[in-house]
């Protein structure tokens, strides 16, 4: 679906919650959402976007958990809680996420339920659990290279060449294979293998047999082993088939077709993936943190060699993640014209 102002979807959706202070809620959460967002347009990254940036995703979370939920919302609390490093001279802290404490108050863990996401599991006895910041900001797809080659860091993100439905008709069964540049992982040490591992996460997928190159590079696919029944039509099996992929799917909003890019996660073996919006959300919630109760630290941030990242990360990300999020209260995916 093309969309300019993807608000105006957003609150056509939210129009048709059928409890009456359940939509009015919403419509709040939503307006409050657009104008956080309109005013950061026009705000100085080193001045006050991080922080509008975060109330506007906070409320626009709130707007599809109330969606989700078909009732109002009572008390509702950040859920995380941001704690800057006391080294002096590092630029790497941490946030605490309310995992287990209060979830039911927890604007992120509800965000997280509300978009079927998988939160970390705390240590026994704990009620949260602690993520660095150069965990979470590694796995921000916009100005990862930056990112990585500020750190130092071996880039992880390898890009998906194209993504295709598959289906057998005599069996009505549909599946969805994956492609890739191999140099794209040899280039960054990863085996071919990684293609099918990075994709795996409640199914299985396998490498297969592919001959094809593009303009000379050499091509491989990866395919799933859980294929998925239809009584009709293949396009029966689009949503149920797009839901088991997801997660393992990191994606850029474009403005051409197809109109989205996606990418697979190298994940080391200590890891947890985080949803994209969820990471996206979670790096906003801490620069906004620290630009709130200490400027002075944000600005020693932007002139640390993760500044420019962060300044490509505001200058990109929060469009990116208002067209994920108009996707996902219209579930399917929302992209922009390619009009004049």
């Amino acid at each position: 679906m093309f969309a300019t102002q993807p608000w105006n979807i957003i609150r056509h959706e939210l129009e048709r919650i059928s409890d009456p202070n359940a939509q009015r809620q919403a419509l709040a959460f939503s307006n409050q959402a657009r104008d956080f967002f309109t005013a950061a347009q026009s705000s100085e990254v080193n001045a006050a976007k991080p922080l509008l940036l975060y109330y506007s995703f906070l409320n626009l979370a709130k707007c599809l958990i109330v969606k989700k939920l078909g009732t109002a919302l009572g008390t509702v609390r950040h859920g995380l809680s941001e704690k800057l490093p006391i080294t002096q001279g590092a630029i790497h802290g941490h946030v605490s996420i309310d995992i287990t404490q209060n979830p039911g108050v927890s604007a992120f863990a509800m965000f997280a339920n509300a978009i079927n996401a998988i939160l970390p599991v705390p240590a026994a006895g704990n009620t949260h659990i602690q993520m660095r910041s150069q965990d979470f900001l590694g796995q921000i797809l916009i100005g990862h290279r930056v990112f990585s080659h500020a750190e130092g860091l071996i880039e992880r993100f390898i890009s998906v060449e194209r993504l295709e439905y598959m289906h057998a008709p005599a069996a009505k069964e549909a599946w969805i294979r994956a492609r890739a540049y191999a140099d794209d992982f040899t280039r960054l040490g990863y085996p071919m293998a990684g293609l099918s591992k990075n994709l795996s996460d409640a199914q299985i997928w396998r490498n297969v047999k592919c001959e094809h190159t593009i303009d000379g590079r050499r091509i491989i696919e990866a395919e799933m082993t859980n294929a998925v029944a239809y009584s009709h039509r293949p396009s029966q099996s689009l949503e149920p088939l797009s839901k088991m992929t997801r997660s393992r799917l990191w994606r850029s909003v474009t403005a051409v077709p197809p109109y989205r890019k996606y990418y697979v996660y190298h994940a080391s073996s200590t890891q947890f993936l985080m949803n994209q919006l969820l990471t996206m959300y979670l790096a906003t919630y801490y620069f906004g943190s620290i630009t709130r109760y200490k400027p002075e630290q944000f600005d020693f941030i932007l002139r640390s060699p993760i500044g420019p990242f962060v300044f490509e990360f505001f200058a990109n990300q929060p469009v990116q993640f208002l067209y994920l999020m108009a996707s996902e209260f219209m579930g399917q995916e929302v992209a922009k014209a390619a009009i004049a």
